[in-house]
């Protein structure tokens, strides 16, 4: 009876107690009590730095969006300003697979805004954080449409501050677009109306948010941060 009572006990407690692992990080499968402190000097943050993989919100959000994208076509990857944090893992996953920037490493040198690639060839094309420093980002939209193959899509990240998109192309110093789009490199504050500057260039478009997959993954994985909460797919 004793034994009884004991064990009816260890069940409880295992209830109440809170499980030492309490965040895991999808990309590495890093499991831990928290995330490290991490972010920019200005919005440095707990909680939120994979220490393994080092991983931020908006990384595993776009890896937990993907795995859970059956109809994605990893078969022709264009990956831009590739992070490192995702790039093994998708260039893992692509059967053919190019990395393009023009200033930092990646695998081509080539402008988003005038791509050396040829019309229909891409399945995929995967640009997180980019749009955002772009002046004429719709002559990037229209050079994403031309690449990816009928049914192709682009996979999308931007900072999402607001429903209409915000720019000032008289803000060009460094000083000025700190000042208005808490960026020295950005050139606008991004609404959820970016999802028509794709439709306009003939995409469907498709939400994914953080919210979307419920508390429990939220937490987790640690998935959510303020501007970094939304995925746009984009359908050719």
């Amino acid at each position: 009876m004793n034994q009884v009572i004991k064990s009816a006990g260890r069940k409880l407690l295992g209830v109440l107690r809170p499980s030492r692992t309490v965040r895991h990080c999808p990309i590495c499968n890093w499991k831990g009590k928290q995330f490290a402190t991490g972010g920019a000097a200005s919005k440095q943050r707990i909680d939120a730095r994979c220490p393994r993989c080092s991983s931020f919100e908006r990384h595993r959000l776009a890896f937990f969006v993907a795995e859970n994208c059956a109809d994605l076509d990893y078969s022709h990857v264009i990956h831009v300003a590739p992070e490192k944090e995702l790039s093994k893992w998708l260039q893992a996953k692509s059967a053919d697979y190019l990395s393009i920037d023009l200033y930092s490493d990646a695998m081509a040198k080539m402008d988003i805004t005038d791509l050396k690639l040829g019309d229909n060839s891409q399945s995929l094309f995967w640009a997180s954080h980019v749009l955002e420093h772009l002046i004429d980002d719709r002559k990037a939209i229209s050079e994403i449409h031309r690449v990816l193959a009928p049914g192709g899509k682009a996979f999308i990240q931007v900072p999402i501050w607001r429903f209409d998109t915000f720019e000032e192309p008289s803000a060009t110093t460094p000083e000025k677009r700190l000042e208005l789009f808490y960026q020295e490199d950005h050139v606008r504050l991004y609404g959820l109306d970016i999802m028509d500057r794709f439709r306009e260039q003939g995409f469907k478009a498709k939400l994914y948010r953080a919210q979307d997959f419920g508390p429990t993954p939220l937490l987790e994985h640690g998935l959510s941060f303020a501007s970094t909460d939304e995925i746009f797919v984009f359908i050719k």
